[in-house]
């Protein structure tokens, strides 16, 4: 009995032992296609969840297999997975082929994903690798010259300034061109985030939250069969942000670090003139105040000396004028480039307000996971300092995602980002920028007032017959706004069978901006004040949850998708606002020491309701059909026009899978497609349909109301009727590949100030009654160029032709046309250029006074007439007048360029890749509305002048000139919006350039990594325009001011991986 026991007992034991016993598995993973090894491929055992591991840099791997364990699974992004049964031998090698998604390529687009082969839609992809070498602190920054149809444009180079994307053109006059920003599948908060009322601050960017270093890839939506699906928020296009994600595996620790620098001198800005040329053209000022009155050249010149003496020797100089020569060149003694006071040393402007600025960004990701749960988290700093002292930006954000697996029917993605961001020294509208000294200085001034000078005091005066001294400013004044935010979303996706799922998803969306800005009492913005402070805060809440059902099945050669789903959305924004004056000392820059105090606050808030519908159809993936519906309701409008009907229908023919075409084995690929959808645009104000009163009004210290804005209960949806025709082709195995493609846009109902009875207590009140049309051709071109023995090298080019234009403005019935309507640049709020909208009108027409040159004669501006009968006279053959007050309006360009796209090029051999974008525009106007102030002909006397003026202007022995004369008494001339500040704005530019090398595999396993790579990067490097004296690339409006231009970055980078 006892021995029957025992053997029982070991059987029993042998059992267990042989159910624990593991099998140790060796083999090597290799590409199908190249027969190349592949590193990081995850290798599994299928039903278990004992863990996997992943290939090493050569493809090989180790894996123990529990005697349970029957089947591997070995899988890679981009590869089909594959599922090996184990049998009697310990080597199992394995090759992956690339999956049918990665060669047709998959786009994350409205609520789903898709193939590009089957998408009916435009739209286009980026992926990871093509921006994350780009010093930016905020994604679309990266985009610029990669994607037709889409133009990027920078308010700034400064520190942390806000970027604009473009999507086909303008399509609204009061609403925003913006596009809509969708974060791994929720619409977020986007623009600008800095409120200050009369302040707009143009570099509080909220999109700069998201560090580019956890983008997986970008995806933009350009029409309507691919936007339509968002409904109203969608008018102008849609940028699909989606971050990464963890692989199965052993986690892999990634770390990044980059450091870069700006010198103070590479970049494109307008020459100063040096001392010797300040000086010459203060003369001639003061010279041509005597002399145009009728005095003569001895009495100028005795006036001039006189003038140019005092103020040397006042400012305490070393050495005095003693004459000119032939009124062209003052004769100081002692004159260097660099004025010496008299202590004996040089004030360098450039070294006191510039600086070498360095970029700096280190990232910490970790990845990994199982069958069951992957993860994905990260880490970064990112330090960017700007050219002006002032000006910093900084960055801490942290990321998790989590997927998990519970059994086999229900996953769920949790989303978590928080991000705190700080800026200084950024423009506001009151400082006019933070490049604002260039239009003040003067080199010809010491830094210290000369009444007072060994008591360092400093000189103060302004313009006229002064310049401001920016330096002492620049400590007189400071600005700082921080932004925190975090954003959350946890998504549950149940599936019923495996062609039915649900996928229910909440965001919730948080932004905490709080501002600060003080003017001491000697700044000249706080002189009058005594002093002023502002403190703000803004608080930005959003949530969408949505819910959608998704079915797909295939029927044999049909195959169809369905999409039917609920959202709603709600926004909520309050705003506080405290100012302060009368400051007791200049050491306290608070509210609560002040003397006189003021506050202002709002609070609104907005919610959409949606209901949305999708269906897809294919047969034998041939011919493709597509519908979508979605119907939202929004609390911005009246009960009468609340609700809007968006949708959209496309279809796709792949030609080449037709048996005509067969023989035809060159052409890989052929595709027609076609789309036709309607988008809308939501007023900017929450309350526009109704009458509203605030609560600002005083009387006797007694509070009180007023009406602030009168109901307009009709106000409805801007509407936008998209339709798109397309065709793609692929040559070769698609060695060559590329798309041409045509659309058609007409922005109806759009809103616009329209006159009202003065009865009302307002003389304007919006409706919707413009319109406006974008048309334009898109061309993509690219291909392989060499792929052979290790050497890879491709290389595309995208081309956009758009044409905006103005159909229809508010006509008040005694015209046929619609009334113009005058309007100005709202960058920095300087109003630096004039725009008209007119029927027939390209969107962005330029308004002004047309300048007909210098007259070689005299000296004297010249303008153009349109009325021959009151001309003063004729010059090049047309009416003209020395005074722009008989001159006549009229347009004076088209800021929108003909043509702007991108040049990109690759190249890849053993380890060492080399990777060019180029971006370009051609044709449309810059408008430099700083010119004016730049090349100043006499308005103000003493301020600094550039280069360019005084090798153009004309003076008695250079008749050529193409710049006037200077003129001490044409004091408004200059300052008029014409034709002399504008400029072709055609260019061609290196925008980024990278060449990396990847470390080889033997020499990483000594040291346990799995990648090491280390690179160049260089922004700005090299660019070709006809406009020379600053830089040629400018923001949305075409135009440019005292913002601080782009500069040339050089960053230097590392990547690591374990």
């Amino acid at each position: 009995m006892n021995k029957k026991f025992i053997l029982i007992l070991v059987g029993f034991l042998c059992l267990a032992m042989y159910s624990y016993a593991q099998k140790v598995i060796k083999g090597k993973v290799i590409d199908a296609n190249t027969g190349a090894p592949i590193s990081g491929a995850s290798v599994t055992i299928k039903d278990l969840n004992s863990g996997g591991t992943s290939t090493l840099s050569d493809g090989s791997y180790t894996i123990n297999v529990p005697a349970n364990g029957k089947i591997l699974i070995f899988s890679y992004l981009g590869y089909s997975s594959k599922e090996i049964t184990l049998g009697a031998s310990n080597e199992v090698n394995v090759s992956l082929s690339e999956s049918s998604e990665t060669l047709e390529g998959v786009m994350v687009v409205a609520y789903g994903t898709a193939k590009k082969g089957s998408y009916t839609g435009s739209a286009a992809s980026i992926d990871n690798k093509t921006i994350k070498d780009v010093p930016v602190t905020s994604f679309e920054n990266a985009l610029s010259g990669r994607v037709s149809g889409v133009q990027v444009t920078s308010s700034s180079g400064q520190a942390g300034a806000t970027s604009s994307i473009r999507i086909r053109g303008i399509g609204s006059m009061n609403a925003s061109n913006e596009p809509l920003y969708v974060i791994d599948g929720v619409p977020v908060v986007s623009g600008n985030a800095g409120q200050m009322s009369d302040y707009t601050y143009a570099t509080n960017n909220i999109m700069s939250s998201i560090n580019p270093s956890d983008i997986e890839s970008i995806t933009i939506l350009k029409d309507a069969a691919a936007s339509s699906l968002y409904g109203s928020r969608a008018a102008n296009g849609v940028v699909i942000v989606t971050t990464k994600r963890g692989k199965t595996g052993k986690p892999v620790v990634s770390l990044k670090s980059s450091v870069g620098f700006t010198p103070s001198w590479a970049t494109d800005n307008y020459e100063v003139a040096g001392v010797q040329e300040q000086t010459n053209m203060l003369y001639r000022i003061f010279h041509d105040v005597r002399t145009s009155t009728g005095q003569s050249e001895v009495a100028g010149n005795t006036y001039a000396l006189t003038q140019l003496n005092n103020r040397f020797n006042r400012h305490g100089y070393k050495f005095s004028t003693t004459g000119t020569t032939l009124g062209e060149n003052v004769i100081i003694s002692g004159m260097t480039d660099g004025m010496v006071n008299r202590e004996g040393s040089y004030f360098d402007w450039e070294d006191a307000l510039f600086r070498t600025a360095v970029y700096q960004t280190n990232d910490l990701a970790v990845s990994g996971g199982d069958q069951n749960t992957t993860y994905y988290s990260s880490l970064s700093y990112t330090k960017d300092q700007g050219r002006i002292k002032l000006n910093d930006f900084d960055r801490v954000s942290g990321r998790v995602n989590l997927n998990q697996k519970i059994g086999k029917y229900v996953e769920f993605f949790t989303n978590v980002n928080f991000a705190r961001s700080g800026q200084t020294g950024f423009n506001d509208t009151r400082n006019t920028g933070s490049n604002y000294f260039f239009q003040s200085r003067n080199l010809l001034w010491p830094f210290y007032w000369p009444n007072d000078y060994k008591t360092g005091q400093p000189f103060t005066a302004r313009f006229g017959s002064l310049a401001q001294n920016a330096v002492y400013y620049d400590t007189e004044w400071e600005n700082k706004s921080i932004t925190k935010r975090i954003t959350a979303n946890e998504t549950v996706t149940v599936k019923f069978l495996p062609e039915l799922n649900l996928k229910s998803v909440f965001s919730y969306d948080n932004s905490q901006v709080s501002d600060h800005i003080y003017y001491s009492a000697n700044h000249f913005n706080g002189a009058v004040t005594k002093g002023l402070v502002n403190e703000l805060t803004t608080n930005t809440n959003k949530w969408v949850s949505s819910t959608t059902l998704n079915f797909n099945k295939q029927f044999g050669l049909h195959n169809i998708g369905i999409l039917a789903g609920f959202e709603a959305e709600n926004n909520r924004t309050d705003f506080q606002r405290s100012t302060g004056t009368d400051l007791p000392s200049s050491a306290l820059h608070t509210v609560a020491t002040a003397g006189v105090l003021s506050a202002s606050a709002y609070d609104w808030g907005n919610s959409i309701v949606s209901g949305l519908s999708r269906i897809e159809y294919n047969y034998n993936d041939k011919y493709y059909l597509s519908g979508s519906f979605r119907r939202d309701g929004s609390s911005k409008l009246g009960p009468e026009t609340r609700w809007g009907n968006f949708y959209s229908v496309g279809g796709a023919w792949k030609i080449n899978s037709e048996d005509f075409m067969k023989d035809l084995t060159y052409i890989s690929n052929l595709r027609l497609r076609a789309s036709y959808g309607v988008n809308g645009t939501l007023p900017s104000a929450n309350f526009g349909w109704r009458t509203l009163t605030g609560y600002s009004a005083k009387y006797m210290s007694q509070a009180g109301g007023s009406i602030t804005s009168i109901a307009d209960p009709n106000l409805t949806w801007e509407t936008s009727y998209s339709s798109n025709v397309a065709l793609e082709f692929g040559l070769f195995n698609n060695r060559i590949s590329g798309s041409v493609e045509y659309f058609n846009r007409d922005s109806k109902d759009l809103l616009q100030d329209v006159p009202i009875s003065m009865v009302t207590g307002f003389n304007s009140t919006l409706r919707n009654v413009g319109e406006i049309n974008n048309r334009g051709f898109e061309v993509d071109f690219g291909g392989d160029i060499i792929r052979k023995d290790g050497l890879r090298w491709s290389a595309s080019l995208n081309a956009s032709f758009i044409k905006s234009k103005v159909t229809k403005l508010y006509s008040n019935g005694t015209t046929p046309a619609g009334q113009d309507i005058v309007w100005y640049d709202p960058t920095g709020g300087d109003a630096r250029a004039q725009f008209i909208y007119r029927e027939g009108a390209s969107t962005l027409s330029l308004w002004g006074y047309e300048w007909a040159g210098t007259h070689p004669d005299n000296g004297k501006n010249v303008w153009y007439m349109n009325n021959s009968s009151t001309a003063d006279f004729q010059y090049n053959g047309r009416p003209a007048t020395y005074s722009y007050s008989k001159a006549s309006f009229t347009i004076l360009g088209d800021a929108m360029p003909d043509v702007y796209g991108g040049l990109n090029t690759d190249v890849a051999y053993k380890g060492i890749t080399l990777a060019l974008n180029f971006n370009y525009k051609i044709g449309g106007k810059i408008y430099d509305g700083a010119f004016k102030d730049v090349a100043d002909d006499g308005y103000y006397w003493e301020r600094i002048r550039a280069q360019e003026y005084y090798d153009h202007m004309w003076t008695p022995t250079n008749t050529a000139g193409s710049l006037p004369k200077l003129d001490g008494n044409d004091l408004t001339d200059p300052m008029q919006y014409s034709t002399r500040q504008m400029h072709d704005a055609s260019f061609f530019r290196l925008k980024n350039i990278t060449l990396a090398y990847n470390l080889p595999k033997t020499l990483l396993q000594k040291v346990g990594s799995t990648n090491a790579r280390i690179y160049f990067n260089g922004s700005n490097l090299l660019t070709f325009s006809k406009y020379k004296i600053a830089d040629p690339e400018v923001n949305q409006y075409g135009t440019r001011g005292w913002e601080t231009p782009f500069g040339k970055t050089y960053t230097f980078g590392i990547e690591l991986s374990f």
